[in-house]
């Protein structure tokens, strides 16, 4: 799937895996606030080489559909951070991303957040918590 878009500059169409790149890259930036999981809420644990692993596009979804076009991304909040705030890095990291394309903003991003890691390794306590920006 491609997201194509006309305007004064011509038709630009950038392919979904190029965005959801885009966005994994600022999440994994934000390594301080958040791990990116599965739809489970599975932390997708940080690998230390420069490829960006292939399960991490298990945490980002970008979908259009009539020419709308939504993102969520699965996150487990690391103790300490505030959500709301944390949501709001995301919000803006992601629509920076869509105006660096040239993109217009997508209709609504949706962070869920799957759990909030404790202070002791491995302990998350379990959330369902769903954060929707819409643009409309």
């Amino acid at each position: 799937m491609s997201i194509i878009v006309r305007n004064s500059y011509g038709a630009i169409a950038v392919n979904k895996i190029v965005i959801e790149r885009m966005i994994i890259e600022d999440m994994l930036g934000m390594d301080s606030y958040l791990m990116l999981s599965t739809k489970k809420g599975k932390p997708i644990k940080e690998k230390p080489t420069p490829i960006i692993d292939p399960d991490y596009y298990d945490a980002v979804e970008v979908s259009e559909k009539k020419d709308q076009v939504n993102v969520k991304i699965y996150i487990v909040v690391k103790s300490g951070q505030n959500i709301s705030e944390t949501a709001d890095m995301i919000f803006e990291a992601v629509e920076r991303d869509f105006e660096m394309l040239r993109l217009g903003r997508p209709a609504g991003i949706t962070v869920k957040v799957r759990g909030i890691a404790g202070e002791a390794q491995g302990a998350i306590s379990r959330r369902n918590i769903d954060i929707v920006r819409s643009s409309n």
